[in-house]
């Protein structure tokens, strides 16, 4: 059984995670490929997402929280 979903920092998502995230049409889970901060000025991440081969950007604040699927890099098809 999966752990149930937690909701964290923006800071503590890395790639291989899983984070849910609405674009419009509803909540879903998408996969971290990469996470940048940006210039400290902004104070802010670049963190790309991808889904079924599509890959896109979304920009969030410091500190925004988002629902992250714990453990999830580490789950095994095996």
């Amino acid at each position: 059984m999966s752990e149930p979903a937690s909701n964290d920092a923006i800071e503590d998502v890395s790639p291989g995670d899983i984070i849910v995230v609405d674009r419009g049409s509803g909540e879903k889970p998408y996969k971290v490929v990469f996470i940048d901060s940006r210039d400290p000025a902004d104070a802010g991440y670049v963190v790309t997402l991808e889904d079924d081969g599509e890959t896109f950007q979304l920009d969030l604040a410091a500190g925004t929280t988002v629902q992250l699927s714990p453990g999830s890099k580490w789950e095994s098809t095996q």
